[in-house]
């Protein structure tokens, strides 16, 4: 979606689905109790999700795929999310309306606070445990989805140079923060800053050209 190595892995998804119902569709011949077993099974667990993705898109806060790495986005907007932020809603509506067609990346910086030691050989992502993290994306994903959006999800800790590191991998044109946290991007040098007011809180929008 983002760029042509998106479209090939797109591809490469739809080769294996079709390689899939093809042996599916032989087996249904060959092993019909067998494919139907399967085939039921399936059923129920797609069943199961649909459920849980209702329920959760009820609540307007959708199960989100987090990107483990940066992607060049030059013309992007970059909107960052803070923990205990009240500015977090004002942050995602002013970041979607000034998209232009764009793609949004939204970047929480977590605390990493899990008290949880990992067990020897285990790869452990601290999003999972960092429920308020989901919560927000979850409705990020609800608001942009509505609106046709691009989007990708960035989990960051919260330490010095975070947002900048960031900032210079993507590139973007602006730079949307809850203006009370506008302190956190003291090493960026945007051409110029402009504050918005909005229901929801002041937010600063740090715009520059590469």
């Amino acid at each position: 979606m983002l760029n042509p190595w998106y479209t090939f892995k797109f591809y490469i998804g739809l080769l294996t689905t079709a390689l899939v119902v093809t042996a599916w569709t032989t087996n249904l011949v060959a092993k019909p109790l067998a494919t139907a077993f399967g085939g039921t099974v399936t059923v129920v667990g797609m069943g199961i999700a649909y459920f849980n993705y209702a329920r959760h898109k009820r609540e307007e806060h959708l199960p989100v795929a987090v990107t483990h790495s940066e992607e060049h986005l030059p013309g992007s907007t970059l909107a960052v999310l803070m923990p205990e932020s009240e500015h977090n809603d004002a942050v995602i509506h002013s970041a979607i309306n000034h998209a232009g067609g764009k793609p949004v990346v939204f970047l929480y910086l977590g605390s990493w606070n899990t008290g949880r030691t990992p067990r020897l050989f285990e790869f452990h992502d601290p999003y999972y445990d960092d429920e308020q993290a989901k919560k927000t994306f979850g409705r990020a994903e609800h608001l942009a989805q509505k609106s046709k959006v691009k989007r990708l999800f960035l989990y960051r800790k919260l330490e010095p140079h975070a947002i900048e590191h960031v900032w210079r991998i993507v590139h973007p044109h602006d730079i949307v923060i809850a203006a009370e946290n506008a302190s956190h991007t003291q090493d960026i040098n945007p051409d110029r800053i402009r504050y918005e007011v909005t229901l929801e809180g002041k937010v600063a929008h740090l715009l520059k050209r590469w």
